[in-house]
């Protein structure tokens, strides 16, 4: 795996993030949780309409996981986006909003064995490289990159590494984004945007890129 900030002195945070909207997570993560568009488009020259109340946040709760594997999973998304002179993937609570995706009747509850198993598998290799009672949670910063780097090809650390970039940016009613500190990173407003590529992310091939499936 990649360190998330290849070179703190050259690349700031808000770069870091920025550069991870440019796949669309953003706009994609609003389609697969909500699969609908704003139902007012602005008339304004601006093209850009206010956020409507589905900006407001859910309690973050676990529904889910065990308080045991979302721990590991925070700390896996805590590596993805570190906590630094910003806030991180912890802090806009991306672990709530994996949980609640993958709830029965969430829109990723079919990547439930995918993560059960990944964190299972990781689990394992953190106690034979390090102890029995070794969880991957406790490992340090260089530690668990380690071990990130050796599944970092694995479906699992795909699918983590985009549940947490899509935690971070999606609406909070979907969990994660706690009160917008991801937008804040990046200088997102609280609005929608219409504009171009319209329909981009409708695309059958476009979305099975990024997701990896059709919706």
């Amino acid at each position: 795996m990649k360190n998330p900030m290849p070179d703190e002195s050259t690349v700031s945070r808000r770069e870091f993030v920025t550069g991870l909207t440019a796949l669309g997570a953003v706009w994609l993560t609003a389609a697969a949780c909500a699969k609908e568009a704003p139902k007012a488009v602005d008339s304004s020259a601006s093209g850009i309409m206010p956020m409507a109340n589905d900006s407001t946040s859910v309690p973050q709760a676990l529904t889910h996981f065990t308080a045991e594997q979302a721990a590991e999973l925070e700390a896996i998304a805590s590596r993805i986006i570190p906590t630094d002179d910003t806030p991180g993937a912890k802090e806009a609570g991306v672990v709530y909003f994996i949980d609640q995706a993958m709830q029965t009747g969430g829109v990723a509850a079919d990547q439930g064995p995918l993560f059960a198993a990944g964190l299972e598998s990781l689990a394992k290799a953190a106690a034979k490289q390090h102890g029995a009672t070794s969880k991957f949670s406790t490992l340090s910063a260089e530690q668990q990159d380690t071990l990130l780097k050796a599944i970092e090809k694995t479906p699992f650390f795909g699918a983590m590494r985009f549940a947490t970039i899509a935690g971070f940016l999606a609406l909070p009613k979907y969990g994660g984004n706690k009160d917008f500190v991801g937008w804040k990173v990046i200088g997102q407003e609280h609005t929608y945007e219409q504009k171009p590529p319209f329909g981009w992310y409708d695309q059958p091939d476009n979305q099975k890129a990024l997701l990896g499936r059709v919706l």
